[in-house]
């Protein structure tokens, strides 16, 4: 199987299936991409197909096409759709660091220490962004687990292994802020200013990934109670629906006596009973000045609400109305400059437009030329006067 060898082929290779791999990452849950249906998305550009195919961006399996794990991988990452929480070993990255610490420190040349010293600095910001991305998919995914899956058991399953994964994740945290605080010598001697502000910058990051695992485990908890409870609920509602089935309801449980002290007739209204206040209440007692001041709000409320309508729109404002603006074919005059060898300024000035063209619109139209095709333009250092307008000298290149 062929490799990139290089970024910018890289590149250039998913930019010419870009459209199939679009088509193929949003649909990698529910459908399988046949190959004449790819072939047809790409135009029928066979040579593209295949050379997605030889790179291994594409696997095919029989007549069936799909994106390779790796780049699935990465496109998920990137676009922060992945539903896999991906965290390496924590001793992995402790080993890591401690390494990268200690060769620092057992070096002698400066050129070493700085290498060791960027080492190091990358392992903090992979801790950090570890940390980070993966607490932020966890929660997703816990959020979506809940909410989506149907099967109370798979959703059980699927939550406590979220819970084991914040456990990792959090012990990484640990061990990273342990390493933070037993390094004393090496952050005594390591004045870099890119260290520092990279030390700044993953206490902070491990200090709000912590927070934000603390309310996930307890999202957890909380999840794992309800479906506990729901469980036990849809379990007595089948043994229920069994006794009934059976015809043994009455005998087996209580169902009947229970029924019968329930008197809620849950789908009616619940009543009002109004009951208006006598006016005797509103002349003499203390209390009804509490009552007149909240009705007298209530009107105001009304009055100032019905103040802020708008008027109705005038019917000019509806009526269709067009407006001409000129346009210039840039690419047009652009060509016939390169083609002679006057400057640009001179060109547009004396160029023949079908309509009539002013001083302001034909210095515009210069400035426009000048900056958007400065690759195709040579600037000089002279300048020159017409018509009381100095310009720079710019000639084809």
């Amino acid at each position: 199987m062929a490799t990139y060898q290089s970024i910018k082929e890289l590149t250039r290779g998913l930019q010419q299936g870009a459209k199939l791999l679009n088509d193929m990452f949003l649909k990698r849950k529910t459908v399988a991409i046949k190959y004449d249906d790819a072939l047809e998305t790409l135009d029928g550009d066979e040579n593209k197909l295949k050379h997605l195919i030889n790179f291994g961006v594409i696997v095919q399996t029989g007549d069936f096409l799909e994106v390779d794990d790796t780049y699935q991988r990465f496109f998920e990452e990137v676009l922060a759709v992945n539903e896999d929480i991906n965290i390496a070993s924590v001793q992995t990255f402790i080993g890591k660091l401690k390494l990268g610490i200690d060769s620092y420190l057992a070096a002698e040349n400066n050129s070493r220490k700085a290498q060791f010293l960027r080492e190091i600095r990358h392992t903090f910001k992979s801790i950090e962004n570890a940390t980070r991305r993966n607490v932020v998919d966890l929660k997703r995914n816990v959020d979506d687990t809940y909410k989506q899956e149907p099967n109370f058991k798979i959703k059980e399953l699927r939550l406590k292994d979220f819970d084991e994964k914040a456990k990792q994740i959090g012990e990484l945290i640990r061990q990273t802020e342990k390493v933070l605080e037993e390094q004393t010598i090496f952050f005594a001697n390591a004045t870099d200013i890119g260290m520092k502000q990279t030390l700044t910058e993953i206490r902070v990051g491990l200090k709000e990934s912590a927070h934000g695992l603390i309310a996930i485990s307890a999202q957890i908890i909380d999840y794992l109670n309800r479906i506990e409870y729901q469980s036990k609920l849809v379990r007595k509602t089948r043994q229920l629906k069994y006794l009934k089935d059976q015809f043994m309801i009455e005998e087996s449980t209580d169902v009947k006596e229970l029924l019968s002290k329930v008197n809620d007739v849950w789908i009616e209204k619940q009543p009002k009973y109004l009951t208006k206040v006598s006016l005797d209440f509103l002349r003499n007692d203390d209390a009804a000045l509490e009552i007149l001041c909240n009705i007298r709000k209530r009107l105001s409320k009304k009055v100032t609400i019905k103040s802020r309508l708008a008027e109705k729109i005038d019917e000019k404002y509806l009526e269709e109305q067009q407006e001409t603006t000129r346009m210039f074919n840039h690419q047009e005059i652009i060509n016939g400059f390169l083609a002679q060898s006057s400057d640009l300024f001179y060109y547009v000035w004396n160029y023949q437009f079908e309509n009539e063209t002013d001083q302001e619109m034909r210095l515009v139209l210069f400035l426009q030329l000048a900056s958007q095709y400065n690759d195709n333009l040579q600037y000089t250092s002279d300048y020159k006067m017409m018509n009381n307008v100095e310009y720079p000298i710019i000639y084809p290149r």
